[in-house]
């Protein structure tokens, strides 16, 4: 037979993302994966070097910038030959500190972000590492990523709102990612039911403010009114919120979340400090009385809820008193779990001119406040023992012949059952404690939606 001269198949491109800080930012690199996958890219199975190396990068705390400045360091001497690409919020902040890290061939913006693949293509590399940084946007319309899935999870975010118009003093974020900008309600009621056509049978909503949702909007909607459109859209999937500021909390949106058969009964708030002067120094607009009615309004709507708070410990001007406001206020709410996180002066922001907490305090208070949030953990999972609870299977346990899933009430169950029970729904008893989880039994097959 005469010889075909059939071009060659294009050698695989391959990346790895390593994302540090929130579920936006894990929207984000869903994003970005999916326009890198559109172009042919492959992400990099482990053994395989990558052609490219992206890091989402975090600025919300100092040790979050010297986690990335760590990994970027590794990165570079591990694979000397592979280009870095850098991008999140540490990226926004501060690009030339990033661009004189080893190995970073470009900084890229927030936003930016949804142009990598294409910047990639028209890429030139030169002698000094190439900035896409502008400014953070402005009135600008909310730019979503349209995700059809997130490849080794069976839960799935869903960025809905990005931004945030608040002006606390220690907080960067307003800097980095703009002000509040909202993706119109009939978006996001599609983009449900498409994660549920794709198999998903749990999304998180997620945005920098989640409680501004809509506000920006024309006419304005309100996150009450979104949990209301969605509804009446009835996607086949249960939901979860990310952390709500407290004063967005309305008694609209928890009646809403009340009727709602698909609301995940989980709330994050961030509390910061039960002391009232810190919060006036922290231009935080509630009381402590206030958070606690709320907290306390919610506990009654949603008797099994898991409700977890941030506490920023160690404010500058925080005396003995004002910490012991707080641990009292915290140790008297019906709380499920604490993120605690020592204050970490971020530069541009009021608050880092002033005089930080001395570091030894800083950390004997944030242990403290840490057992606490470790007793509130350990008292929920044993207040929950012979219940049932709905549970998300994610995959197969360590043990032989054990799944591992999430309550809708966010605890870790694992129990004995097939491995054709993932991405399923079931109803499990809980059963007893071991270690962080709960061990369980399955009561019977998946639950029919």
């Amino acid at each position: 037979m005469p010889a075909t001269n059939r071009p060659a198949p294009p050698t695989p491109r391959f990346f790895r993302v390593l994302t540090f800080g929130c579920k936006v930012n894990q929207c984000d690199t869903a994003g970005m994966s999916q326009e890198l996958a559109g172009r042919g890219w492959l992400s990099a199975p482990p053994g395989v070097v990558a052609d490219l190396h992206l890091v989402n990068t975090c600025t919300v705390t100092g040790r979050a910038d010297q986690q990335a400045r760590q990994a970027i360091r590794r990165l570079s001497r591990e694979y000397p030959a592979t280009p870095i690409w850098v991008t999140g919020c540490y990226a926004q902040r501060a690009p030339l500190e990033l661009a004189a890290l080893p190995g970073v061939q470009a900084v890229l913006g927030n936003r930016e972000k949804g142009e990598l693949a294409a910047l990639w293509e028209k890429f030139a590399p030169g002698a000094h590492p190439r900035l896409w940084v502008d400014t953070c946007p402005g009135r600008q319309p909310f730019r979503p990523w349209r995700l059809r899935g997130f490849p080794g999870h069976t839960r799935a975010w869903l960025k809905i709102q990005e931004g945030c118009s608040h002006g606390c003093s220690y907080c960067i974020v307003p800097q980095v990612r703009g002000p509040r900008r909202s993706w119109p309600p009939a978006g996001v009621a599609a983009a449900l039911r498409e994660l549920a056509a794709a198999g998903y049978q749990e999304v998180v909503l997620t945005g920098i403010d989640l409680g501004q949702y809509g506000l920006d909007l024309n006419p304005p909607l309100g996150l009450a009114g979104l949990v209301r459109r969605l509804q009446e859209d009835g996607a086949p999937l249960r939901v979860r919120l990310s952390s709500l500021e407290p004063q967005e909390v309305t008694g609209d949106l928890l009646t809403e979340l009340a009727s709602w058969r698909n609301f995940c009964p989980h709330f994050h708030l961030p509390l910061q400090s039960g002391s009232a002067s810190i919060l006036n120094a922290m231009n935080r607009p509630y009381l402590p009385g206030e958070f606690r009615d709320l907290v306390l309004e919610i506990a009654r709507l949603f008797p099994e809820a898991a409700l977890g708070l941030d506490v920023l410990v160690g404010f500058p001007g925080e005396s003995a008193a004002d910490f012991e406001a707080s641990r009292t206020l915290v140790a008297s709410l019906p709380v499920t779990y604490l993120h605690v996180f020592p204050f970490s002066p971020r530069p541009g922001t009021p608050a880092a001119r002033l005089q930080a907490v001395p570091g030894r305090e800083l950390s004997r208070r944030a242990g403290i406040i840490r057992e606490l949030g470790r007793q509130k953990r350990l008292a929920f999972m044993q207040g929950q023992t012979e219940r049932l609870r709905e549970v998300l299977v994610e995959g197969p346990a360590p043990q032989p012949g054990w799944l591992q899933g999430l309550s809708d009430n966010y605890l870790r169950v694992v129990f004995p059952g097939p491995a054709t029970w993932r991405n399923r729904r079931l109803l499990v008893r809980l059963l007893g404690i071991k270690e962080d989880r709960l061990l369980g039994e399955a009561l019977a097959g998946p639950i029919e939606q």
